[in-house]
């Protein structure tokens, strides 16, 4: 989803039986709670009832067992990998660092680059369709989707490019995690659990990206042979 300065991508795990109860359950959270705020106040009492009970099933939804599900490990280094190949992208497509040289945005002292920052988070969402007959988004409603966006805006603070949420961590394959780098320990806004926030030391100043460059075709048969094996093995990722 084009967001403006930023673009949010879902990777969405699939139709397991545990996903589909805990996505129901949400759907039914976010929108009865919205409905519940319309109701007249001569019924306030019924209606904090109601929300408290709620609050307390939306708490439970926080409790999915991600890493339970079949395959998790690879889709979440797949998701992974995906942010750092497009982050290898940009500073191999020649097209796009032409723009650095353009002296109409450097004002001649090389004074613009390109650069992507990523967030990361894992959890559960409700998707939902907004806009009118001439353009329609899809939209999504989760606290974790607010945290993938806390995430991506202290890259800046910390000054790293990618961060990853506790959640994600715990998802990914062994190899993946040893790359890993624990940064800060951290309470966020709306919470009082402190949960860790990690970092992959990707860079872009001294590498020829250039000399690993791969044809289309090549990198989709990357993609279809993965393996964990990977993480050492692709000099993109070094």
């Amino acid at each position: 989803k084009n967001l403006g300065a930023a673009f949010l991508m879902v990777y969405r795990i699939g139709d397991f039986k545990e996903v589909e109860e805990k996505k129901a359950r949400a759907t039914e959270v976010i929108f009865t709670s919205s409905e519940e705020k319309s109701k007249k106040t001569s019924q306030a009492v019924k209606r904090r009832g109601r929300v408290a009970r709620k609050k307390r099933a939306s708490k439970g939804l926080d409790t999915l067992q991600l890493a339970s599900l079949p395959g998790i490990q690879a889709f979440t280094d797949r998701a992974l990998l995906g942010m750092l190949k497009s982050f290898a992208g940009i500073y191999r497509d020649r097209s796009l660092q032409k723009w650095t040289k353009d002296f109409r945005l450097g004002a001649g002292v090389d004074a613009f680059s390109l650069g992507l920052i990523f967030g990361m988070d894992a959890g559960w969402g409700v998707e939902g369709a907004v806009g009118s007959e001439y353009k329609i988004d899809a939209t999504y409603l989760s606290p974790h989707v607010n945290m993938a966006s806390r995430m991506m805006s202290a890259c800046k603070q910390y000054d790293a490019k990618i961060l990853l949420s506790q959640a994600v961590e715990k998802l990914l394959s062994s190899q993946a995690r040893s790359k890993l780098r624990h940064l800060d320990t951290v309470t966020v806004k709306g919470s009082t659990l402190k949960q860790q926030i990690f970092t992959y030391d990707c860079r872009n100043v001294g590498v020829d990206f250039f000399l690993f460059e791969r044809s289309p075709a090549q990198a989709d048969a990357d993609s279809v042979a993965y393996t964990p094996n990977i993480w050492n093995t692709d000099q993109d990722l070094k």
